[in-house]
């Protein structure tokens, strides 16, 4: 019998935490590249994940493969099968002296994340997210660090399409936020590496309460992913001194999107209502207040 791709990506997930450092980078590297294990040859993979050719072999053996040729059958099997679901990784980027070309550099990474980012997650990975998150009894969001952005992101848009919405660990202690979690409720983790050790405490939470999970990360490799319904990919790569969040946001952006249409008309009137709350309470500015020039006292308005 013919290995299977999908347990074997199961299989490869799950021995993650018994790995070695540099096993792992390899193992992790494979996950989320699988279209380079079809196109390139072992020693370019492995130049291309940080490793030597010699860890990727310690890597079929630990998780019961032949060879490299039996990883690599494996891979151009199920991709005869299924059409790859990554866009073709952006070359990398040049290192440049001048600022200006570091700005530029900045826009062109944060173009190639977006178009990995929508390469790597189908239509169907997003609804499947969409609707777990639109039919929980309540959703909490894991956003820690630098990800609690579009965290928030998420949070002040998903506020607008229905009740329960809670930032974990925000006016009370994640333990206690965790304490509450139950069966009819979802989870909606963001985070890339080096993970936050609160992973872990979210991790064993979703297991012993049974909650569901989508799980928004750079790699299908985490803590959590073994536990999650749905995992959908950013790409966070940057040319600066910090990972970027471009395509992380413009995830939770689609993400929202699909539970609009997930809810239908009932969140479109949900929406209509804050809004219109939202000027009666003065928190906007009123149309005619915004013809007003800046710094323009009211009886002075243009005419229309």
């Amino acid at each position: 019998m013919k290995p299977d791709y999908k347990a074997f990506r199961t299989r490869l997930t799950a021995r993650i935490p018994s790995l070695s450092r540099r096993v792992e980078d390899g193992a992790r590297y494979i996950l989320d590249h699988p279209d380079d294990v079809v196109a390139l040859s072992m020693r370019d993979v492995a130049r291309r994940a940080g490793v030597s050719p010699a860890t990727l072999t310690r890597l079929t053996d630990a998780i019961g493969l032949k060879s490299w040729a039996d990883l690599k059958a494996l891979h151009v099997e199920h991709f005869r099968r299924v059409p790859p679901a990554y866009a073709e990784r952006a070359a990398e980027l040049i290192s440049r002296d001048n600022s200006g070309e570091l700005i530029r550099a900045c826009f062109a990474a944060a173009k190639a994340n977006l178009d990995h980012t929508q390469g790597a997650n189908a239509v169907n990975d997003f609804t499947a997210a969409a609707a777990t998150l639109a039919t929980a009894r309540r959703v909490f969001i894991s956003a820690f660090l630098s990800c609690r952005g579009p965290g928030h992101t998420f949070a002040y848009l998903a506020r607008m399409l229905r009740d329960n919405v809670v930032m974990l660990g925000e006016g009370s202690s994640l333990a206690a936020d965790l304490q509450s979690l139950g069966p009819e409720d979802a989870v909606l983790s963001v985070n890339f590496r080096p993970y936050g050790r609160e992973i872990d405490q979210v991790a064993d939470a979703v297991r012993a309460s049974g909650a569901r999970l989508v799980c928004l990360s750079d790699s299908r490799a985490t803590p959590l992913t073994p536990a999650a319904q749905s995992v959908l990919i950013f790409a966070p790569e940057s040319p600066s001194f910090f990972p970027s969040l471009s395509a992380a946001t413009a995830a939770v952006e689609a993400l929202l999107a699909a539970m609009l249409a997930t809810m239908g008309e009932e969140a479109r009137a949900r929406i209509g209502r804050i809004e219109q709350q939202l000027y009666s309470s003065g928190t906007y500015a009123r149309a005619a207040e915004a013809e007003r020039a800046p710094g323009q006292p009211p009886d002075q308005r243009k005419p229309r």
